[in-house]
């Protein structure tokens, strides 16, 4: 009988999928990051100060940041298209309610709080469902996936300069919530990839699966796992180490035979899970609604009557199990990391779900004469917050000069028409910048994180030489008053933020273990979402003390090239690190 599997569709709906996701990023991250434009006009109506004017973006970002890890949870709850429905909905009708806003504290909520959590959760899933659908094509799907919201912010400021001299702010964030309601449409394509599959024709090796070659045991105890000849990618990212646990076995069940040889049947996860796996996704929330298949792994009954998974060969008694924490390598491509949410995308994380009653790992150490301790070791889950991290100090200069960057672009990109009009250009003028930063800032992303992978370089460099440049162009910008050298200053910015930003998240994987990402990159969201907060009032207090922007923008650069200088340690950390290790094994 031919046997099949079900894999996504890589193409089909999945088009239609990629088309809606984007929509949504174009229209609300786009929204949120073109702000600036929005916010003089605010200004100028209400007779508001910078420091009163700057809390309805401080909250609408805040928001838009920290609501990841909830979006995750209602989307598991019910579904992405609802939750993007509730996403949409928050944001169309805060910018529709700001049409009646008669000061300041209502445009606190109907714009900063609503819009700000319309963003935070019509965000998420359109990295989640565009993922599932896609496996061959992922990393260009997700890049036009979460570039919408650079889209979005590259041409909604001349669009709402256009609508502003037409009809005034009211009719403009009016406006704007009617065309948000196409989120809604966008929502529709949102249906279950389970609706889609496409059924390809599983290959059988049966003459591989005997030969003996293929599964002798290595120093590494069951590191030959995933050398499994079959066509299946259940054992490919097997962890079986002490501190590991193999959430994909959810059942076994022994083949009693006469014969002294025996299969074992063992459960594996079939459908998109099997693909996701096979391409580095391997966290728990891959083993969501998978069905199962059996497939055999032969074993040998030896001559004490215990069973050895494998044809021939017992495991020596030398060889002993490693118990240290799992092996781990990271992605070589950046594609596979999404940038923050302050920067129109975001990590989010869903809840660990363990749908096993049947640990692979415990009852392999019980069939090679595994110690009893190693055997009753519980399953450790991942922590979202794993504040000893805090203890780590190669950790806290990432987090640092991470945050740098949330104090500094935020509020640079906010106040940035605000300078413009400052120097008496006029406010299209001040929109075209916003869009020059933006359009650079996606250039430096794609491009940034290409030429990081193609070369041999450590990201790190990307990391550290982008947040420099970053931080030099935006010091130096105030100091001169031609509109064609702003701009340029403008682009550099654009471009070395990009590079910087899209690749933040790897460079957490590769320093401190893609294991730990959840942590380390959660704990940064939080610090990010905080200064998000209370920065851009604090701006706003900075101005109407000094009534000058120089001041303002030299700090905001220096911070960004103080958070690049702080990796001059990392190397004496490292050494450090080193010798503690040599110390310890001597």
């Amino acid at each position: 009988m031919e046997k099949v599997k079900l894999v996504p569709p890589d193409g089909g709906w999945g088009w239609l999928v990629l088309f809606g996701a984007t929509l949504v990023n174009i229209l609300v991250p786009g929204t949120v990051k073109s702000f600036g434009v929005l916010f003089v006009e605010f200004l100028e109506a209400f007779e508001a100060t910078p420091s009163q004017g700057m809390w309805i973006p401080a909250l609408c970002y805040f928001l838009y940041s920290s609501l990841g890890p909830v979006s995750s949870i209602l989307s598991v709850a019910w579904s992405y298209r609802i939750v993007t429905f509730i996403g949409g909905a928050c944001a169309a009708g805060g910018m529709i309610l700001s049409f009646w806003a008669t000061s300041l504290p209502i445009l606190y909520f109907t714009y900063g709080v609503l819009v700000g959590c319309g963003a935070g959760l019509s965000f998420p899933p359109t990295v989640y469902i565009v993922t599932s659908y896609f496996v061959k094509l992922r990393g260009v799907a997700n890049g036009i996936c979460i570039s919408g919201s650079a889209f979005g912010s590259i041409l909604l400021p001349p669009l709402l300069r256009i609508i502003l001299e037409t009809y005034g702010y009211r009719g403009a964030v009016l406006l704007m919530g009617g065309i948000t309601l196409n989120v809604f449409v966008a929502a529709l394509f949102y249906d279950p990839v389970e609706n889609h599959y496409k059924k390809i024709k599983e290959e059988d090796k049966p003459s591989e699966l005997l030969d003996p070659a293929k599964f002798m045991i290595s120093e590494d105890s069951m590191a030959s796992l995933p050398q499994l000849p079959h066509t299946d990618s259940f054992l490919e990212h097997s962890d079986l180490s002490d501190a590991g646990f193999n959430r994909s076995a959810s059942s076994a069940a022994v083949q009693h035979m006469k014969s002294p040889h025996r299969e074992r049947k063992i459960s594996m996860p079939t459908g998109r899970h099997e693909v996701m796996r096979a391409k580095g996704y391997s966290n728990s929330r891959t083993n969501m609604n998978s069905s199962t298949a059996l497939h055999s792994v032969p074993e040998k009954q030896n001559a004490n009557g215990t069973m050895d998974m494998f044809v021939q060969g017992k495991l020596p008694s030398s060889r002993k199990l490693r118990t240290g924490p799992p092996r781990r390598s990271t992605s070589t491509s950046s594609f596979q990391y999404v940038s923050t949410a302050y920067h129109g995308s975001t990590l989010t994380l869903q809840p660990e779900i363990f749908a096993s009653s049947f640990s692979l790992k415990s009852n392999s150490n019980k069939m090679i004469g595994a110690s009893p301790k190693i055997d009753r070791d519980a399953p450790k889950k991942i922590k979202l917050f794993d504040v000893t991290l805090l203890k780590d100090p190669l950790y806290l200069i990432i987090l640092i000069s991470n945050a740098t960057n949330a104090i500094s672009y935020t509020n640079f990109i906010i106040l940035l028409p605000a300078y413009a009009q400052n120097l008496g250009f006029d406010k299209n003028s001040g929109a075209l910048l916003l869009s020059i930063v933006s359009a650079l800032d996606l250039v430096g992303r794609i491009g940034g994180s290409a030429l990081s992978d193609l070369t041999k370089f450590p990201k790190s460099y990307y990391f550290v030489g982008g947040l420099f440049m970053s931080g030099v162009s935006l010091a130096m910008l105030p100091f001169f008053l031609n509109y064609w050298v702003i701009a340029l200053f403008c682009s550099v910015f654009g471009l070395a933020s990009g590079t910087y930003v899209g690749i933040t998240a790897i460079v957490m994987a590769d320093m401190l273990g893609e294991e730990r990402l959840q942590s380390t990159y959660g704990i940064s969201l939080f610090v990010n979402g905080i200064l998000q907060l209370i920065g851009p009032p604090i701006c706003g207090v900075w101005f109407e003390a000094t009534q000058s922007f120089v001041s303002l923008f030299c700090s905001l650069g220096v911070i960004l090239a103080a958070g690049s200088l702080l990796w001059s340690f990392v190397p004496f950390i490292k050494k450090k690190g080193e010798d503690d290790d040599d110390e310890d094994e001597a």
